[in-house]
Formats: C-alpha cells, sequence, structure tokens
C-alpha cells in the first residue's frame, strides 16, 4: 500500500494530493477488507478472484446512503488501484495473469453498468443547480458592497485585529475575486505573498496581474491569473502591510492563518461575506463560477467564451454536453422549430416547391393535393405481422 501511495502522489506532493492520497488509500483498505473477511491466508491474495463478492461489494455501495456518483468515484478508486496491482504484482502474490484480466474486466462492467444512472444523476444535479444560481443583481450587489467593506474591514484590522474580523475579510475578498472571475478557492488559498509581491513589482498604472502557479488545474492550464485594478491591488498591499504587525501571521499564504498550511476555511469566510452584503440562501464558489461559465457560454461569441474559460481555468467540454442535453425554454422551442423547418423542406422537395414558398406549406393540413380532405387512418398491422404478448 505504500508503494501505491508513492505512486499516487508522485516526487512533489502538495499538502492537498497528499490529503487526497490518504482518503483513495483508506477506500482500497476499506475494500480489500470486504475482500478479505472470511479468508485465513490473505498474503496470496486469492481472495479477490471471488467476482460475486465484487459484486457485492459495489452492491453495498450503490445501496447504501451515498449517491450514485460518489459510489462510481469509489470503484473507479478500486479499478485505478487494480491496475497499479496488474502492473506491479505484489510479493507473494499468486494471481496470474488471467485472475487479474477477470478481476479487472468485472470492476470494468460494473462501472459500465452504472453509467446511466450517473449520467442521469449527473444531468438532474446540474439543472437543478443552474435554476438555483445568484442572480446578475446578487454578483453587483456584492462588488459595490465589497468596494467599501473591504477597506472597512482592514482600518478594523488595523486598530483592533481579531479572528473574526479577519474571516470577514477573507470572506469579502475571495467574494470579491469570485465575482469577478469565479476561480476555485485552491487559487486563493494557494496564492502565496511572494506572488504578490510579485505582481506589485510588475504593476503598471493600468493594474496589476498576479500569477498563482499551485491550483487545481495548473497541469492543464498552468498559472491562474487575476488582473486587479490600482484600488483592487491597494487593499492587497495594504493586509500584506497589516500582517507583518501581528503575531502568528509568519505562514508564506497570503490569506494566511495559523499554522503552515492554506486555509481550508474559505467556502465558510465566503457564506459570512455573503450574508453581511444582505443576500438570503446558500452560495459557494462553484456556484459563482457556474455563474460566470453560464455567462460566458450563452452572451460570448465562441472566441471570446473560450477566452474566459481558458483565463478561469475551466474545461468546457462538461458544460458543453450539458447545454446540448439540457436546452432552456427558449432553446427548445426554438429546436422545435428547427424540426419543422424540416419537414416543410421535405414537403417542398416532394411536391416540388422552390424553398422561397416553403412557408405557404401546412405541415398539419389533412388535404391531399387534390384538394379533398380524408379523414386519418388508423395504422393496421399486416396479415403476417407478429404478434407479441
Amino acid at each position: 500500500m505504500q508503494g501505491y501511495r508513492d505512486h499516487y502522489e508522485g516526487i512533489d506532493p502538495t499538502v492537498r494530493l497528499q490529503e487526497n492520497a490518504v482518503s483513495k488509500i483508506s477506500r482500497v483498505k476499506s475494500f480489500l477488507s470486504f475482500m478479505a473477511h472470511g479468508f485465513n491466508r490473505l498474503s496470496d491474495w486469492l481472495f479477490l478472484r471471488d467476482l460475486k463478492r465484487i459484486r457485492g461489494w459495489s452492491r453495498s455501495l450503490i445501496k447504501s446512503s451515498l449517491q450514485v456518483t460518489t459510489s462510481d468515484f469509489y470503484i473507479k478508486n478500486i479499478s485505478h488501484f487494480l491496475k497499479y496491482m496488474n502492473e506491479t504484482p505484489c510479493k507473494g502474490s499468486r494471481l496470474n495473469q488471467n485472475d487479474m484480466i477477470l478481476i479487472t474486466r468485472e470492476v470494468a462492467a460494473i462501472l459500465k453498468s452504472m453509467r446511466k444512472k450517473v449520467f442521469i444523476h449527473q444531468m438532474q444535479v446540474k439543472r437543478d443547480k443552474m435554476e438555483g444560481l445568484p442572480s446578475h443583481k446578487d454578483i453587483m450587489a456584492c462588488l459595490t458592497v465589497a468596494k467599501t467593506r473591504i477597506p472597512q474591514l482592514l482600518d478594523v484590522m488595523t486598530s483592533n485585529p481579531t479572528h473574526a474580523t479577519r474571516s470577514l475579510l477573507y470572506g469579502y475578498m475571495t467574494l470579491n475575486w469570485s465575482c469577478i472571475y469565479g476561480h476555485r478557492p485552491g487559487v486563493y488559498s494557494n496564492m502565496t505573498n511572494t506572488e504578490v509581491l510579485k505582481a506589485e513589482i510588475t504593476g503598471t498604472a493600468f493594474g496589476h496581474l498576479i500569477h498563482v502557479s499551485n491550483h487545481k488545474t495548473a497541469n492543464a492550464f498552468g498559472e491562474a491569473q487575476m488582473y486587479l485594478t490600482i484600488e483592487e491591488f491597494g487593499w492587497m498591499k495594504r493586509w500584506l502591510e497589516i500582517k507583518g504587525t501581528l503575531t502568528g501571521t509568519n505562514n508564506r499564504y497570503f490569506l494566511c492563518i495559523a499554522g503552515k498550511n492554506p486555509s481550508r476555511n474559505l467556502a465558510s469566510f465566503l457564506r459570512l461575506a455573503w450574508a453581511d452584503v444582505g443576500l438570503k440562501g446558500p452560495i459557494n464558489f462553484t456556484d459563482l463560477r457556474t455563474v460566470h461559465a453560464d455567462n460566458a457560454k450563452r452572451f460570448q461569441d465562441i472566441s471570446n467564451c473560450q477566452r474566459v474559460s481558458d483565463f478561469m481555468c475551466h474545461n468546457t467540454a462538461t458544460a458543453d454536453t450539458f447545454y446540448a442535453k439540457n436546452p432552456s425554454l427558449k432553446e427548445a422551442a426554438d429546436i422545435r422549430m428547427l424540426f419543422t423547418e424540416s419537414l416543410q423542406a421535405a414537403a417542398a422537395a416532394a411536391s416540388g416547391v422552390s424553398e422561397d414558398n416553403l412557408g405557404d406549406i401546412d405541415i398539419h393540413s389533412d388535404r391531399d393535393s387534390s384538394g379533398e380532405e380524408h379523414s386519418p387512418t388508423p395504422y393496421q398491422d399486416s396479415t403476417d405481422t407478429e404478434t407479441s404478448d
């Protein structure tokens, strides 16, 4: 198991990756414990050949209180471990290549059988989420209030610093950034003092551009960026100065907390600021991120939409699938019109009418070319048609 963990973490693991590795190993151990129950000899790993028990473990996940997507994720964890085990056989293992083929094929079949439920669940959750997103008025209210509250909170942190004030300050800073760009919270929590200071050096009268190197999708998008105006960056510069006068703020991260690791409480800080603005209901970073992705998709051309998505480190592939499968009411009405136009074109082709006169064809008419009206003929099976019980 240690070898699998080292393989998963790589040579330079982040704190988050190490935490994920612990969770992954825990799920693998849970699976192995289930599979090994009742076996006296475990060192040969032959207990994994029980395909019926593999199905039973998967079924227990699906029937538990876990969401189907969570069960799918857990089973994929096991699939990844089995692939590693196949390519790196354990010492003492008596599982042969045929055994591993049967085991991995069984897990793959389970994942395939879950695909329909997973996909439908994802679409339903996404649709519900889209209906509960913050409005553009909420976003604008946050940006307006943050412009006043952040300087006020900085003043308080100068004269009477408290943990509560700092939490609200962090909430307003991340709320302001998310209402502008919709970045993931990891961009904010992993932003370092050095990266902010470097942006100060390279800034101009036009503003400052911060580059954050450590975030979730850095492998796909590289550094995350945030452009800030002179005023907005001035708030950050002032916080750096205030931090230097406080005790217990030797953390290298800009949004410092006690200890050496980045903050994991930004979501709760965000909710504090949201409520302080006077807005009701739940809020999280994903909702604000989805608002920007949805607006870019609906109101920008393809080129600008891609620019926005790249800047917020957003992969549009999944979102494009959602939009294709879940059109809005207006989009669905437009799609229906396409069906109607296709029928009109087919009718025109059959009757020899030019395309300019397509609108004159009534596809709902019950009259034939002779002008006579006919009642619909009910469908009748032919005499040799098979019937089913």
